[in-house]
């Protein structure tokens, strides 16, 4: 985005809004030891005033990304949203696992609490939220009867997949059931599904918003914008997703005419199997094999060429674990049945791939 401000095409969509959350997938940090891993996402702190400028109140720091400069950078980060008047959830600067925190706009309070899977290269003296059942399960139970609605940040699910797992369904379906009114998605660099359950709405994944395309795997530029009525009495109202496209200059912009059409008939494809509750795990593995398979011999390729034969063992074992099996089974299903719309042509494909 050469140092500009990178929201200012999709400002009239942030605009007037009484809540605005976001995942911060980047440490804000100019110091701090880098993990040992193949991406390393980091920016200046003084960044957050693009955050702040465009009226961000709720970021999330659990996820992977949130250790790249180790515990320096990660209490530089939370520093430096603090500066700008933004709440971070999901992770402390101290021991501690951060609680969850309220915040009530026009009359109405919401709990937020976030969590990320995966191993963190971070020390203890911070705590980033792991997406554990038990502690989410006992968040959601101390926020119930303090707000009026529970939104629960989840950074889960498999790279580059445009389907949430089985396990994934029924993890959100019973957060809704526990209390949450809302679930909000990422870590797939895509759209999932949305859908409503029991009073709730689940997005299992936003896509992409303000990222590099082309990295690190020419990742889908589509993505959406949701915006949510929650209603005092606990109700979730009317929502609406806005079609994004991701240019080459990082910058999100509003998909419009035919494209922004054929990204929401899209999402309205990728929803229809998950709210009707067809998506079995068969099915999922059909759906996941191939970018699982591309993304996990990548990362042991780097780590070969990096370290050399402890990691080339790591792989071979890897490819006898009970997944890869299931992958392989799926690869191989995939080949007696017609291709899925997305790979004749994603939504965006004409938009600079």
């Amino acid at each position: 985005m050469n140092n500009g401000y990178p929201f200012g095409e999709v400002r009239h969509l942030l605009q007037d809004k009484d809540v605005l959350f976001g995942n911060l997938e980047t440490t804000l940090s100019d110091t701090g030891d880098p993990a040992e891993k193949h991406h390393v996402i980091f920016t200046c702190p003084d960044a957050a005033r693009h955050l702040a400028k465009a009226g961000f109140d709720v970021m999330s720091v659990a996820n992977n990304h949130s250790g790249d400069l180790g515990a320096e950078g990660f209490k530089n980060t939370l520093k430096a949203l603090e500066s700008r008047g933004i709440l971070a959830i999901g992770g402390s600067a101290t021991e501690g696992r951060q609680e969850p925190v309220t915040l009530e706009k026009n009359g109405i309070s919401i709990g937020f609490a976030g969590y990320t899977i995966g191993k963190l290269a971070i020390s203890r003296e911070v705590s980033v939220n792991r997406l554990v059942e038990e502690d989410i399960f006992r968040d959601i139970a101390s926020l119930k009867g303090r707000c009026d609605h529970i939104a629960i940040s989840l950074h889960w699910g498999t790279e580059m997949a445009y389907y949430p797992s089985p396990e994934q369904i029924d993890l959100a379906h019973r957060l809704i059931d526990a209390g949450a009114t809302l679930i909000l998605g990422h870590h797939s660099h895509t759209m999932q599904a949305i859908e409503r359950y029991h009073g709730g709405l689940i997005a299992y994944s936003l896509g992409m918003f303000q990222f590099e395309p082309r990295w690190p795997h020419n990742i889908s530029r589509e993505a959406i914008m949701l915006s949510v009525d929650l209603e005092k009495n606990g109700d979730v109202g009317e929502y609406k997703a806005a079609p994004l496209i991701i240019d080459d200059d990082f910058v999100p912009r509003p998909a419009e005419g035919a494209l922004g059409m054929e990204i929401l008939d899209f999402l309205d494809e990728i929803s229809r199997p998950v709210a009707e509750g067809r998506l079995t795990r068969a099915r999922w593995f059909e759906e996941i094999a191939p970018v699982y398979m591309k993304m996990n011999l990548e990362s042991y390729r780097y780590r070969i060429r990096r370290k050399g034969l402890f990691p080339l063992l790591e792989m071979g074992a890897w490819f006898f674990t009970p997944f890869c099996l299931k992958c392989y089974v799926g690869l191989v299903r995939r080949l007696f049945r017609p291709a899925p719309t997305r790979e004749r042509r994603a939504p965006g494909q004409n938009a600079g791939n």
